[in-house]
């Protein structure tokens, strides 16, 4: 559904909003402002389009869809203002670049350039040449498709989709050489954008050989993902146990714990309220009834980490009986 909104505040951008009312279309503020930034993006990128994956930006606008409908509306904007077309990309992902993501290594969980998360998958076929396709020829190379939202049959795969996502990163897989001709040799692949590497993906000493690889993917909006190269005549086989993503924004786990000023209590009265274990306080804050007189709030500390928050309160006889009362605001990030 939020697709067919995407494509119909395009059209209203490509064509007019008559035409959109015609079409009896209700379109909010922010799916045109979606709708804005791809065509942005097409228009931007068009020749580089045309020259990275041999299609027009109008083609490749509609292979990312999906991507757009999807995409987080901040990191449209930023992929709309990019200046370059790998920085576009990898604002549209929330930052992963397939040009820097051979470079680095995370360093921090949250990384947005390169922390991807890695879900595993049923054992899955995408390609079997032997069932579509007949094999690669000697020093031939034929391109693949790593994902797709229907099914793999069209490569001799599974009749459903194998649970990828539009727009993986990277799938581990194991690629097989099936009825390898010549016995010396090798086989690559590589994503279906970028010149064919000088590294093999299988060596081959004989036939029926195969190797667990994590092969990159092209994206975004190829036609297709990835491109197999071999040296011999050979049926190729590829089997996929799962893929690599960026991370989905997790909502940061909060709460809130009060501690009561204890009864009848004298002047300068520490009352601290404790974080659950965890937990680290964030902030916090003292109440009470009018005239209560605060003489400090400040974070708990236990082992240099702000376990809780502390009120020092003034002559708290009067806060004691008529509620007064410290709470700490305490947070974690979510997972075990």
């Amino acid at each position: 559904m939020k697709r067919l909104i995407v494509v119909t505040a395009l059209l209203c951008l490509m064509s007019g909003p008559a035409q959109v009312a015609a079409a009896g279309k209700k379109i909010s503020a922010e799916d045109m402002q979606r709708a804005k930034y791809a065509a942005t993006i097409s228009k931007k990128w068009g020749p580089q389009i045309q020259k990275k994956f041999g299609m027009s930006s109008g083609e490749w606008t509609e292979q990312m869809m999906g991507t757009f409908a999807g995409a987080d509306l901040t990191n449209l904007k930023r992929a709309s203002e990019a200046s370059s077309f790998d920085a576009m990309s990898g604002a549209l992902f929330g930052g992963s670049s397939a040009k820097n993501m051979a470079l680095r290594r995370p360093t921090m969980i949250g990384d947005t350039e390169n922390d991807l998360v890695f879900t595993p998958l049923p054992p899955c076929r995408i390609v079997d040449t032997r069932v579509t396709g007949g094999p690669i020829g000697a020093n031939q190379s034929r391109n693949f498709i790593g994902w797709t939202s229907t099914d793999y049959l069209t490569q001799g795969g599974s009749v459903t989709n194998c649970g990828i996502p539009e727009n993986a990163s990277a799938l581990s897989a194991n690629v097989v050489a099936v009825d390898t001709v010549q016995k010396a040799g090798f086989l690559t692949a590589w994503p279906s954008n970028v010149s064919r590497p000088f590294a093999a993906t299988i060596n081959f000493v004989g036939s029926d050989i195969g190797n667990e690889v994590v092969l990159k993917l092209c994206r975004p909006g190829c036609q297709t993902q990835f491109s197999v190269y071999s040296t011999s005549q050979t049926q190729v086989v590829v089997d996929v146990y799962g893929y690599y993503m960026e991370p989905v924004a997790t909502p940061v786990d909060c709460t809130v714990v009060g501690q009561a000023a204890p009864l009848l209590s004298g002047i300068l009265t520490d009352v601290s309220a404790a974080c659950p274990a965890g937990y680290a306080a964030t902030g916090g804050g003292c109440t009470g009834p009018v005239g209560l007189q605060i003489g400090g709030s400040f974070p708990a500390v236990t082992s240099g980490k702000p376990t809780g928050w502390t009120c020092r309160m003034a002559t708290l006889i009067i806060g004691g009986l008529l509620g007064a009362r410290t709470d700490a605001t305490c947070c974690r990030i979510p997972g075990r």
